[in-house]
């Protein structure tokens, strides 16, 4: 992949900035029989969010190239704009992604630009690989759509597993989320999106949401 990032400087700036692995949560009990009210109640509160801001990290892993290549993110959501920052701790800033619905532009540190009609090709274009941008926003947060089979629940009703088909390929979704936490509305810690080719990893350090 290295040689194809050589056409656009922030995204080899980015996958270079190794250094801030990801490590898996522990084993959490799930199961596909869950109280039906607790996850119609996740989900509605779910889908009351306007607006949310998260910081954590990012790691990308290409299995067929044994790839592992990670980065700080800051992503901002509304529902029709989207903007994430990627940076590394010394490095500081390496890109912003801005997404609206008439198209994607990544920005490198030096001013370079690129745009697309949509994330998902403007990331193919540049990586180049397939990420399943335009559902993301809803699976970071641990909401359901509507592709999505084979699910599985936590005790209180929040996702813990799913199965989906984008870009002809199966993919895999878990959610991960902190035991000890109270809160009326639980997002998840980790996110892991999972096809034979590629595997994503994001880890919520910090939510703001708004109604």
């Amino acid at each position: 992949m290295i040689q194809y990032l050589t056409r656009f400087a922030v995204l080899l700036a980015v996958l270079l900035a190794a250094g801030c692995s990801i490590p898996t949560p522990s084993h959490q009990d799930s199961s596909r029989q869950v109280n039906v009210e607790l996850v119609k109640a996740h989900q509605n509160k779910l889908n009351t969010l306007n607006s949310w801001s998260m910081s954590g990290r990012m790691a990308l892993i290409q299995k067929e190239l044994d790839e592992r290549d990670s980065f700080y993110v800051n992503w901002q959501y509304q529902p029709t704009y989207q903007e994430l920052r990627f940076s590394h701790p010394l490095k500081g800033q390496l890109a912003k992604l801005t997404v609206s619905n008439q198209q994607a532009t990544l920005v490198d540190s030096n001013g370079a630009m690129r745009s697309a009609l949509s994330a998902p090709a403007l990331l193919a274009d540049v990586l180049p690989v397939y990420i399943p941008f335009e559902h993301l926003h809803q699976w970071i947060v641990g909401q359901k759509t509507s592709q999505l089979k084979k699910l599985t629940y936590y005790n209180d009703g929040t996702l813990a597993s799913a199965s989906v088909i984008q870009n002809d390929e199966q993919w895999r979704i878990r959610w991960f989320y902190k035991l000890e936490a109270e809160t009326k509305l639980p997002l998840p810690e980790q996110v892991h999106i999972e096809s034979p080719t590629l595997k994503i990893k994001v880890q919520m350090n910090e939510w703001q949401t708004s109604n």
